[in-house]
Parts: structure tokens; C-alpha cells; sequence
């Protein structure tokens, strides 16, 4: 084995020395900023939707059950929000804080790799940019990587811990392992059942279990992962992903071919790289942050030497294709920031989803959200959100959680209906608007929000 006799003090240094590069200058990045998706330029909406959720579990003292904007969201596993919540709990609310769970997995995975498979692998996974954008946001992606990374590398001894918390990260994503990994199958697996049933039962047992199966099992699981969901992208999954790979890490792509080749004899690094394209193509729902689990194996598999990760590295530093500086935010954050200031109790409306729900991780008293009725507005769930009154056609006024999502293309209407609401929208487009009751006092960088004058 490539770690065999590397000391401790030396895997101590090399994790600091992986910390300092990942979270380098992260307390300046925006919540939600930056691309996962280089061709569609899709930002990580995700990173502020985990973000509401683990404060305010902080904030409620409900460690156990995720809620968005006061709805239950069970989008993902307990083990997607509490190390954050914990983290925000213990550091306050912070960029830094929501992402120091992911940060510290980010350079956990890569001493690992370092330790398991040398400084090639290491070196050539924190030169994709992939890699590092997603280590750099409070996203589950490098968290449930790192578990499945240490389950290959623990099996069967030591796997079934890492094996729980993949799953309770990100459900059968972190189960990756079981589809390749053999020896003592049953032991591990109901080890591991052990530990993730607790919460699972948790909710399906207490009030909340019609929510948490519908949503959870249903929707997540088998309507979003097995089924063939309603996707941003008409393009083929081979075409999707390909096209994703390429424009993400060419020299990885270009070495799939030679990784292959050289791991034709070592059975759990090319079954993970198997495992990990299959997988792409097992879901439904496409992503381009699911191509980091494929990276990562091509990197374990390649044995590439150090010097050749050394030269793909610095030549992504000095090109600027991996930078510390802060990406571009999202458009309406600096007037949402200015409006944040103000600390009005009115409950603010936006239009539309630019903002990446980053509002709702701003400590506002209440945010609603109107959205167009689309395809993907309306997409059919097997939570009655309109039943619930979480969707609403029209705003009538009623308290949270209920109207998080208001579907209607008309704002003047609800402009008309809420005169006791602030609004932030385009400039331009409440330039068209007519306000009764409220005056434009918020203008940055083409958002503006409109105050109710009344509270």
C-alpha cells in the first residue's frame, strides 16, 4: 500500500498544508456564487438552500428535523444539515461557518488520497475545478466523497461508520461502495443499517412520517433519482455529461483511456470508476456535480507520478482556472445585504429565483418567493404543496410556513394584495409596476426593492 509508514506528524502537515490551500481567502465568497456547471452557467442554488436550513436548525434548537422558509424539507438526509447547523452554533452565521464541514472534508479526502494513493492522485484531484469549487461551498458533494473514499479504503474492517455517514449525507450516494465492494457484504452493510435506521425511523414513526416518505423516499429517491424527471437540459445524459467532463478537466478525460489500462489489475479502484459512470446514468436527474465522484476515481486510478500533478496544478493557478478570488455573487445580493440592514419586520416578496435563495440565509422575518407557473414551477410531487398551501396562486396573507411559493405571472396582483410586504424584483420591471402603498428605496446593480409604507 502506497501510506504504508507515513507518519502521522507527516499526514498532519500534509492536512494543514490541503486546509490553507482550499480555504484560502473562502470567507469572501458569496453564498451560491460561482458556476457548477460551466456550459449552462448553473450556479450552486443548493449551497444556500443547506444554508437556511442548517441556521435556522441552529437557531430552533431542532436538531433533528430540516425545515425550509418554516416548510419540513426532506430533500436530503439528516447528515446534509447538522454538521453546518453545529458549526454555525458553535462560530455564528457566517460563510466561513456554514462551509467549514465541507472545507475539513475537502482536505481530509485529499490527505487520504495522498496517504492511499500517493501525490499524483492527491495533486490531480485538487487541481480539478470541480473539486475545488464544491470543497469551498457548503454542499454535500466532497463530504459523501470523502465517505465513500474512506469505505473503499477501510473495507471490510473499519467501513461500515464511513459507509452511515455517506448515506446520511446524501442517501444511496453514499452506498456507492456496496455495488462493487464484496468481502463481508452483509456485515458492513447491516452494521451500517444500524446506524443510519435511527433517524430514518425517527421520522417515519413520528409526526412527520407521511411528509418524510412522500418527500424523501418518494420524490427523492424514486421520482428524482430512478424515474426520468423533468431536466433542465433536453441533451442526453451521455452528451450532458460529456460535454460537462471535458469543458471541466480535459487532461482527466483525456486520461480515462491510461487510468483504465493502469488499473486493470487492482479490482475496488476500477470497479469505483465503473461504478461512478454507471451511476451517472442509474439517475434521472442530471448534474454536473455528479462527475466529481468520477474524477475522483480516474485520479485514483491513473498512478500518475507527482510531478506530472505538480505541473497540472500550477498551470491551472497561473492560468486562473482554479482562483482564490471571490467569484461574481449572485445579482441581487448587495441590495439584499442593503435591505438586510435595514431590519424591517414587513416579510420581503421576491420575483423570481435569482437570488439562489440566498434571501432566505439573511435572518429576514419572512421571505416568499413568485415564481412563473412552468413546467417547472408545477412539476407534479407526490407532496401536495398546493393542497398544503406551500404553493399558493394567489397571496392571501396567511402566516408561515404556509405561501413559501406564490405561481402566478402576474406581480402587480400580488403587489396589489400585499401592501404590507416588501418586494425586490429587476428595476426595470417595477418601473412597469404601479404602487399604491409602496415606494422604490433600494436600487443596486439593476435590483431594487420597493418598501411598503405601512408595517
Amino acid at each position: 500500500m502506497v501510506g504504508q509508514g507515513r507518519s502521522l506528524r507527516t499526514q498532519v502537515l500534509v492536512f494543514a498544508g490541503a486546509l490553507a490551500y482550499l480555504g484560502w481567502g473562502i470567507a469572501d465568497v458569496s453564498l451560491a456564487s460561482g458556476f457548477v456547471d460551466p456550459v449552462r452557467n448553473i450556479r450552486p442554488q443548493d449551497e444556500a438552500l443547506y444554508s437556511s436550513i442548517s441556521i435556522g436548525m441552529a437557531e430552533r434548537g431542532e436538531w433533528l428535523t430540516p425545515r425550509f422558509l418554516g416548510r419540513l424539507a426532506f430533500v436530503k438526509p439528516i447528515g446534509a444539515f447538522l454538521p453546518a447547523a453545529l458549526s454555525v452554533k458553535a462560530l455564528g452565521v457566517s460563510e466561513w461557518s456554514l462551509r467549514l464541514p465541507s472545507l475539513l472534508a475537502g482536505a481530509a479526502l485529499l490527505t487520504l488520497l495522498w496517504h492511499w494513493q500517493g501525490w499524483g492522485a492527491m495533486l490531480l484531484v485538487a487541481a480539478n475545478p470541480l473539486f475545488f469549487t464544491l470543497a469551498r461551498r457548503n454542499m454535500t458533494d466532497v463530504p459523501v466523497l470523502l465517505c465513500v473514499a474512506l469505505t473503499i479504503h477501510l473495507w471490510p474492517g473499519r467501513a461500515a461508520v464511513p459507509l452511515a455517514l455517506g448515506i446520511l449525507i446524501k442517501s444511496v450516494a453514499g452506498a456507492v461502495p456496496l455495488l462493487f465492494l464484496r468481502k463481508d457484504w452483509w456485515r458492513v452493510a447491516g452494521a451500517a443499517a444500524i446506524l443510519v435506521a435511527p433517524w430514518h425511523l425517527y421520522q417515519l414513526l413520528g409526526g412527520n412520517g407521511d411528509w418524510y416518505w412522500k418527500e424523501h423516499i418518494l420524490d427523492e429517491h424514486l421520482a428524482w433519482g430512478l424515474a426520468t424527471p423533468k431536466n433542465v437540459s433536453s441533451e442526453s445524459h451521455s452528451w450532458f455529461y460529456g460535454v460537462r467532463a471535458w469543458a471541466i478537466d480535459p487532461i482527466l478525460c483525456l486520461s480515462l483511456p491510461l487510468a483504465i489500462y493502469q488499473a486493470r489489475k487492482r479490482y475496488e479502484e476500477l470497479a469505483w470508476l465503473a461504478a461512478s459512470v454507471a451511476v451517472l446514468w442509474a439517475f434521472g436527474y442530471r448534474n454536473a456535480t455528479y462527475l466529481l465522484p468520477v474524477f475522483a476515481a480516474i485520479a485514483v486510478c491513473l498512478q500518475a507520478p507527482w510531478w506530472a500533478g505538480v505541473l497540472v496544478l500550477g498551470a491551472r493557478l497561473l492560468s486562473g482556472q482554479i482562483s482564490h478570488a471571490p467569484p461574481e455573487p449572485v445579482p441581487p445580493l448587495a441590495v439584499l445585504k442593503e435591505y438586510a440592514r435595514l431590519q424591517r419586520p414587513n416579510g420581503l416578496i421576491v420575483d423570481g429565483v435569482a437570488d439562489e435563495f440566498v434571501a432566505a440565509t439573511l435572518g429576514l422575518p419572512r421571505v416568499q418567493y413568485v415564481l412563473p407557473g412552468d413546467a417547472r414551477t408545477m412539476v407534479r410531487t407526490n407532496v401536495d404543496f398546493v393542497g398544503r398551501g406551500v404553493v399558493a396562486p394567489a397571496f392571501t396573507g396567511r402566516p408561515a410556513p404556509f405561501e413559501t411559493v406564490i405561481v402566478t405571472g402576474d406581480l402587480q396582483q400580488v403587489i396589489d394584495a400585499a401592501p404590507g410586504r416588501d418586494f425586490l424584483a429587476p428595476e426595470a420591471r417595477l418601473g412597469t409596476l404601479r404602487f399604491n402603498s409602496h415606494r422604490v428605496a433600494l436600487r443596486s446593480g439593476n435590483w431594487a426593492v420597493a418598501l411598503a409604507t405601512q408595517r
